[in-house]
């Protein structure tokens, strides 16, 4: 055999050698790596606390990740229900435009996989929040306003006995107010400024029809009679003109619609109330009401979570489902001090007769001697330390 023979033999064994030993480490490794997710009992109460706490500061991010972790690992777990509602919060209390909309998707599912959650009434609720946080003014698009009515009309349809239900009607009005102000400004400039009377009729009929609430009702039902009158259809206009004068009887629109209903040779009808005229927003008010500023107040707290990172206070039971005992057939069991009061105090146990008195004689005597001895092993351990404490080891030997 060639020396250039044994040399590539001797390579070709080196190589061989390496390899398995690569192999053998990659093996190796492979069995030391750990799943940090995989699911642990217990485990899924600390992560949602972790979470809570990244929330409460502000850092939404690394909470949302967090919560996450329980959704996907524990899928069984009480947290789950309150992770996902917990991550829709989180996009409500960061705010703006990609947030809210997303917010909105989190709420949407909650109610969707949990439909008789004690909270799904308010998760409803606050889907119109996001919506009408999202409302500019009255005359610009009106799409988040239409969208933020139908949800509170669903949530209202849906929720008869729900706590939350005069909240839902009071928003409700609110939005309707800023929906019946951008009809009213369209209505007007067909009508007055265009003499497009069948374009305004349309507009004005949607008022009438669907904003009973609305403070510009009255000055509606006139505009509507005139656009009716101007296209000759006299007996329909007298309706509306009998109603603004029979309801609204101190609106500075009633005299102008009796002179209408006296031209028509109808009668004027008797006033069903004395309300004060409907109180319109002042200078002021409708200049902001241009800007934007359509006065709703809308919460900023979440469902479960408040803007300043609290946990809500009727809410901290929701938040730790397992320290209310949330679970079926389970009961989570404490350690406690407190007296139990409620429990009945059973007989005492039958007096034991008196030892003898040599019984007690030698009870004492072994008490003596236990506490001598205990004396001397003081006495003992406290000598060994102050020769310790004076001379080292050879102290010891003195």
């Amino acid at each position: 055999m060639s020396r250039s023979h044994s040399i590539r033999m001797s390579r070709m064994g080196l190589i061989t050698v390496i390899s398995v030993v690569l192999g053998l480490t990659g093996c190796g490794a492979k069995n030391k790596v750990a799943n940090e997710n995989a699911a642990i009992p217990g485990r899924d109460k600390e992560l949602y606390e972790q979470a809570y706490q990244k929330a409460r500061k502000g850092r939404y991010d690394e909470a949302r990740l967090l919560y996450n972790v329980v959704i996907t690992t524990y899928v069984d777990s009480e947290y789950l229900p309150l992770a996902k509602l917990a991550i829709a919060d989180s996009f409500y209390l960061e705010g703006g435009t990609s947030n809210l909309e997303q917010a909105i998707g989190g709420y949407k599912d909650f109610s969707q996989y949990f439909p008789t959650h004690p909270k799904v009434c308010e998760v409803k609720h606050k889907i119109a929040h996001s919506l009408m946080r999202q409302m500019g003014a009255y005359n610009r698009d009106a799409s988040k306003a239409k969208q933020a009515e139908f949800q509170l009309k669903a949530a209202l349809q849906s929720c008869q006995t729900a706590v939350n239900r005069p909240a839902i009607e009071s928003d409700l009005r609110d939005v309707q107010q800023v929906l019946g102000l951008h009809e009213l400004d369209i209505a007007r400039f067909y009508i007055n400024t265009r003499q497009a009377y069948k374009a305004g009729e349309s507009r004005l009929r949607d008022i009438v029809s669907q904003y009973p609430f609305f403070s510009y009702y009255d000055e509606s039902l006139f505009l509507l009679g005139v656009s009716l009158i101007e296209q000759e259809q006299p007996e329909e206009a007298s309706e509306y003109f009998t109603k603004l004068v029979r309801d609204f009887p101190n609106s500075e629109f009633s005299n102008r619609g009796r002179e209408y209903l006296e031209k028509l040779g109808k009668p004027l009808p008797t006033p069903s109330n004395d309300n004060p005229a409907p109180v319109r927003p002042s200078f002021v008010g409708k200049f902001g009401l241009i800007l934007g500023y359509n006065g709703l107040e809308i919460s900023r707290d979440g469902v479960l979570l408040s803007k300043e990172g609290e946990v809500k206070a009727d809410e901290a039971s929701l938040a730790k489902p397992a320290d209310v005992n949330s679970a079926t057939g389970t009961r989570a069991v404490r350690a406690s001090t407190k007296v139990n009061l409620d429990v009945q105090v059973s007989a005492p146990p039958p007096a034991q007769s008196a030892p003898a008195a040599s019984d007690q004689q030698k009870q004492k005597k072994s008490k003596s001697d236990e506490e001598t001895k205990d004396a001397k092993d003081a006495k003992d351990t406290k000598d060994t330390k102050d020769k310790k404490k004076k001379g080292g080891i050879r102290g010891i030997f003195r």
